[in-house]
């Protein structure tokens, strides 16, 4: 049997792929997590009909009750475990219950992570909480070609168990997509004006540090114009959006899950204060404004191949904006740049991947 703990939106679809393939291999055993106002990773599991265990919940942003959520996943696995018997290898992307419970249990740790640093430059001190609690710990780890190996190694990982992949993972489920229903029908948004997608930032991620201000002045400025759509992506309760902008003429509040062939092709500028839908939007050629209170490797990356703007104040939001609409909408959408060689040196795919896990651990039975 193989275990998957897959607790963050974006490991649903970058695992999806894999998924299918080790279903050829062994049986499968996938864990999640959901709580109030933490939902989207487990929706999207259910979106995509992944069968799943939901062992635990998130916890918020107090420390305390991060420590007890953690405690509390692991003890659920023990009793999971106790029940079907004990997974032969563990594969994760973002889960420090996960990789502890399978080091204590003795289970092999195959690790994707892009995300070891708070920082876009190599630092002992800018380690992430996450990085210092699982890398150790893990028997294999896979980076994108964007991260510096010594990122890893520095905390331990043997050279030899860590290996990079040539593409960033967004090319993984976006290569050839092809547009679906275009949500907008669906929510009564005017196709014929340019529509803006907002995209608060991961406030309560692990390597965030405060939660800036500059996206929600954003929409409340921008909700007094009428010469565009702004759509509003909550990424965790929503209620104090509902709150602030509920009957503005020119915002939707948009919680349900959609898929990507829904949605990207029918907006034409992302203001983004995460990381994953920057990636995706610039990879589709989607004009990407950043308001991420950090950088990371990606975030330089994107900056240097001016695949993305970033602003620090809504005086150069609005204007980088302004500048957007008048040099790239032509009265029916936004022209759009050919970007995806910048994220694939080779073609994105687990081939390779899986070759290097099955001749560590016989992932066949």
């Amino acid at each position: 049997m193989i275990w998957l703990d897959i607790i963050d939106p974006k490991y649903v679809l970058f695992f999806h792929r894999l998924i299918l393939m080790l279903e050829t291999f062994d049986e499968l055993i996938i864990t999640t997590r959901e709580s109030e106002g933490y939902s989207e990773c487990r929706e999207l599991l259910k979106l995509f009909g992944i069968p799943h265990v939901c062992i635990g919940g998130h916890g918020g942003k107090d420390l305390r009750a991060k420590f007890r959520a953690r405690l509390s996943r692991q003890m659920g696995f023990l009793e999971l475990f106790g029940k079907i018997g004990k997974p032969r290898v563990f594969i994760t992307g973002a889960s420090a219950d996960g990789v502890q419970s399978a080091y204590a249990l003795n289970i092999p740790v195959v690790h994707f992570a892009d995300t070891p640093l708070k920082s876009d430059h190599f630092s002992p001190q800018a380690f992430t909480l996450l990085a210092r609690l699982t890398l150790p710990l893990s028997s294999l780890v896979f980076r994108p070609f964007v991260v510096p190996e010594i990122c890893y190694t520095s905390l331990g990982v043997a050279s030899g168990d860590v290996f990079a992949y040539e593409f960033i993972d967004v090319a993984l489920w976006l290569r050839d997509l092809e547009a679906g229903e275009d949500f907008r029908k669906n929510h009564n948004i005017p196709p014929s004006r340019p529509t803006i997608l907002v995209r608060e930032e991961e406030y309560k991620a692990h390597y965030v540090e405060q939660k800036l201000s500059i996206i929600y002045e954003a929409i409340e400025l921008l909700a007094k114009l009428d010469t565009m759509n702004v759509v509003v992506m909550p990424r965790y309760e929503s209620d104090y959006l509902h709150k602030a902008f509920d009957g503005m003429q020119n915002i939707w509040i948009i919680e349900e899950k959609l898929m990507p062939k829904d949605f990207y092709p029918f907006i034409d500028v992302l203001i983004g204060g995460g990381g994953t839908m920057n990636l995706e939007a610039s990879y589709l050629g989607i004009p990407v404004i950043s308001t991420r209170s950090l950088f990371l490797f990606h975030d330089r990356y994107l900056l240097e191949n001016n695949l993305m703007k970033h602003c620090k104040n809504i005086h150069e939001l609005i204007q980088t904006l302004e500048e957007i609409l008048e040099h790239k909408w032509n009265g029916e959408h936004v022209l759009r740049d050919q970007n995806q060689g910048f994220f694939e040196r080779k073609r994105a795919g687990f081939e390779e991947i899986v070759e290097i896990i099955d001749s560590r651990f016989k992932l066949r039975i």
